[in-house]
């Protein structure tokens, strides 16, 4: 039997989420398998390097596949996501189209719950959510998706 493969594709809507265009238009689209909360392991996977734009201190993104389209709203526990620790969103997400609204991605580490967060902010595009992700400040750290 031939073993699958997970193909994982990111490109940029508008200009990529770097200009103060709406979040709406303006976006990087991320389409990972490997973000799923049911992709258990460790993975060494890292949210820090350049889809997160360093530069200016993160980007806007917009999830889509197989993988998922939104962080999830409940921790999914460590080692999942392709990734020791699993970034998932605590708090709702916004109601109201077109508004930004700021929330936090928390992480679990050894048991404690939310013991790393990062401040992130979420756009209902009617029909869809991006979210400014700002870049992890350690390795082995990465945003979920269910």
């Amino acid at each position: 039997m031939k073993p699958t493969s997970t193909i994982s594709t990111i490109y940029d809507v508008g200009n990529g989420g770097t200009s103060d265009g709406s979040p709406c238009t303006s976006y990087t689209v991320v389409n990972d398998p490997s973000r799923n909360i049911a992709t258990s392991g460790i993975g060494g996977a890292c949210d820090n390097g350049p889809l997160f734009n360093t530069t200016i201190c993160g980007r806007w993104i917009r999830f889509v596949g197989t993988g998922g389209t939104i962080i999830p709203l409940q921790s999914p526990g460590e080692n999942h996501c392709g990734a020791f620790l699993a970034g998932w969103f605590n708090g709702t997400l916004p109601t109201i189209i077109g508004t930004a609204v700021s929330g936090e991605v928390c992480f679990n580490v050894y048991g404690a719950v939310c013991r790393v967060i990062n401040s992130v902010s979420i756009v209902n595009c009617d029909g869809f959510y991006v979210y400014f992700l700002p870049p992890m400040v350690m390795c082995n750290a990465r945003y979920c998706t269910a």
